[in-house]
């Protein structure tokens, strides 16, 4: 029963979750069109979008795009140390071209794969590309796209609920971890579950795995002190049920004294006779 409850508890927290990680993506895309409007001046674009990274610490990167891909302007955040090579961002089958295509079939936003980028520190990150189409007029008339980082994502969303026994990752269908926030504790029993975070193009997978240590007699003080007054007031019904066993027993005893006294007081009026073997 108390393994049922830890478990259906984790999915509530999973669930809660991906609803928290949609939230903050449906809030930074309202930013990015606000951006994307109105083919602002290259300067005013640059301050904004600059200013948009500086306060999402899980945006890396931001593009403006003409109609046919090509890159108008570009910001980085000051949080990721990338070198992009032209070659990739450019690639006309990579992620960005992928997530750009969805949104111009669709006519909205949309997502590419999640991919691998290296650092120029030597370590590197899983990103994922979502592209804005800018229409006019029912004519798409270029693009925003804005690279995530989904370890950013994370931390950034669902690291400051998670218990100290708790630990949250992206995860392909495969089960291998692209990214993880969380506790390292292990403990005698696992609890895990699993939410789909399903995007316009892409779909993620969320894990929340929790440790549990095994199961003690108290294990916490205040259970500890309802055990113990519990087994006191049991302890106190008794005495009270034998004390009333004893108080019935001994009225019960008192009232047969009285009554064989009562008997006896009462035989004296009638005296005494004597008669010999002749009957006199």
């Amino acid at each position: 029963e108390l393994d049922a409850e830890l478990q259906a508890r984790l999915e509530r927290e999973a669930a809660s979750a991906v609803s928290d990680l949609r939230y903050a993506l449906e809030r930074n895309q309202q930013s990015l069109e606000v951006l994307g409007m109105g083919a602002a001046p290259l300067a005013l674009w640059q301050n904004q979008a600059t200013v948009l990274l500086r306060g999402a610490r899980a945006l890396v990167r931001i593009e403006w795009r003409d109609a046919d891909m090509g890159l108008l302007a570009q910001a980085q955040s000051p949080y990721h140390p990338i070198e992009w090579a032209p070659s990739v961002r450019l690639d006309p089958h990579g992620a960005t071209a992928q997530a750009c295509a969805n949104a111009r079939r669709q006519g909205m936003p949309a997502y590419g794969g999640s991919y691998f980028q290296p650092y120029s520190s030597g370590q590197g990150a899983e990103l994922l590309e979502l592209c804005l189409p800018q229409v006019v007029a029912g004519q798409v008339q270029g693009f925003t796209v804005a690279t995530y980082a989904l370890q950013d994502m994370l931390a950034d969303t669902v690291s400051h609920s998670l218990a100290g026994n708790q630990e949250v990752s992206f995860t392909d269908p495969d089960g291998t971890r692209l990214a993880v926030v969380g506790a390292a504790k292990r403990g005698a029993r696992l609890f895990s579950t699993q939410q789909l975070l399903t995007l316009s193009g892409a779909s993620l997978v969320l894990r929340m795995d929790s440790w549990q240590s095994a199961p003690q007699l108290f294990p916490n003080l205040l259970t500890a002190l309802v055990a113990a007054m519990g087994l006191a007031l049991s302890a106190v019904v008794l005495l009270l049920v034998r004390d009333n066993r004893r108080r019935l027993r001994a009225e019960q005893g008192l009232g047969e004294a009285l009554a064989f006294r009562q008997a006896m007081e009462d035989s004296l009026v009638a005296g005494l006779r004597a008669r010999d073997l002749q009957g006199r």
